[in-house]
């Protein structure tokens, strides 16, 4: 292996592990947000409003990192589809970091109000974009492609999901059984959790761009 062909390995494996790194936390941030929501912990949805400064930071760095690859070592083939995957992909962990920050302004808007906060339906739809996600962000380690395909047919079970809290709080607004307000922000809730899905099928079809060179069929590379 030539000392370009290694240096330019080195550096992909550097921007892959800044991936990660900005993933971790953007994961974090999702899962706390949507507990602070549940536990009407205002304390939390506060910290969570600043931990966002640190997710948009880390897409900065990532992507200079990765122009700065473009350029200094003049990737080809499938090692510039990697690179250029991950400056799409940061976009979209960036997204779901701010998401993040939606439900959490979402708990400090309600924080007065006294429902219970502890709802199933809503619960099982975050765990499993949640669960989207680090999906995707496991494919993309590991380039597995049939865990991205996986990870895109999920976004019809949250799609449902979606559909069942929307059907269960218009019910209750219907037998006057829930504060119009709280159930606002349910349905708000619900809404960025279902962008968190939308956002992980993104950083799946990236990582099978990288791999094949085709984004939802169309061939760039």
């Amino acid at each position: 292996m030539s000392a370009l062909r290694a240096s330019l390995l080195k550096a992909i494996e550097e921007l892959k592990a800044e991936v990660v790194t900005m993933a971790d936390l953007v994961l974090n941030n999702i899962n706390e947000a949507f507990l602070a929501f549940k536990t009407n912990n205002l304390k939390k949805a506060e910290s969570l409003m600043k931990a966002d400064d640190e997710v948009d930071q880390l897409e900065e760095d990532i992507s200079k990192s990765a122009l700065r690859v473009m350029w200094k070592e003049q990737p080809y083939a499938q090692d510039l589809r990697v690179v250029t995957g991950i400056l799409k992909l940061v976009t979209d962990l960036e997204r779901i970091g701010d998401h993040a920050t939606d439900i959490a302004e979402q708990t400090i808007h309600i924080g007065s109000l006294k429902n219970q906060r502890l709802l199933p339906k809503t619960t099982i739809m975050s765990e499993s974009a949640y669960q989207m996600v680090l999906n995707a962000i496991n494919a993309f380690v590991k380039q597995d492609m049939k865990l991205a395909k996986q990870v895109i047919e999920d976004d019809d079970v949250v799609d449902a999901q979606f559909n069942d809290v929307m059907a269960s709080v218009t019910e209750q607004i219907k037998n006057d059984s829930i504060d119009s307000q709280y159930a606002v922000s349910v349905i708000m809730v619900a809404k960025y959790m279902e962008r968190v899905a939308d956002h992980a099928v993104n950083l799946a079809e990236w990582t099978i761009f990288m791999i094949t060179g085709e984004h939802k069929k169309t061939p760039l590379f």
